[in-house]
């Protein structure tokens, strides 16, 4: 997770969790973040069928997760169009158990392969080659499945690794996707 985020992962999840959804932090993240990629914005009647099973704003729990996942989106898309690169992913803090930071990584990849299509992209053929590909690695990575008894520091790292090969192929792919709205070309 990146330090300088407005939204906190486990507040996050905990006013989802009131709220009933069907989805955590991490999913509801990568949803709205692809999105924002697919779309240039991500409309509030299409996260909000996708976040919860029957959206009722007059409900306390549901009117709290609304303004969280509201200023998570804000944040979010001001984020991947900063010239600062500052996108992060939301995800467990480093302290928590590899276990638990490797499946939120795979639901936030699926929910960011949904919020692509949600917002439009519907035929992966039809982009870039290296969009495609980045896209093929998140479908992966979605799929995960963490079976480590008692993971050592190579798979700490690898995994921070793939946290970062997936936080740089989404800037990518929003630069792809949102030409007129992405930071400065990556290097």
């Amino acid at each position: 997770m990146s330090g300088n985020q407005r939204v906190d992962y486990y507040d996050l999840g905990d006013v989802l969790a009131r709220a009933q959804t069907s989805v955590d932090a991490a999913d509801c993240h990568g949803l709205l973040t692809g999105l924002v990629c697919a779309a240039g914005f991500a409309d509030p009647k299409v996260w909000m069928a996708q976040v919860f099973d029957n959206c009722n704003p007059k409900d306390g729990a549901q009117a709290d997760a609304i303004r969280q996942v509201q200023a998570l989106y804000e944040d979010t898309l001001a984020r991947l169009n900063s010239p600062d690169l500052d996108f992060g992913l939301l995800l467990p803090d480093d302290d928590d158990a590899l276990r638990e930071r490797t499946e939120s990584l795979g639901s936030w990849c699926g929910g960011f392969l949904s919020g692509l299509g949600l917002g439009g992209v519907s035929d992966p053929s039809q982009l870039p080659e290296a969009v495609s590909e980045l896209l093929d690695d998140l479908a992966q990575i979605a799929r995960v499945d963490f079976e480590l008894e008692e993971p050592d520091e190579a798979e700490q790292a690898a995994f921070e690794e793939v946290v970062e090969y997936v936080r740089v192929g989404v800037l990518f792919i929003n630069e792809e996707l949102q030409p007129s709205k992405a930071p400065p070309r990556l290097q």
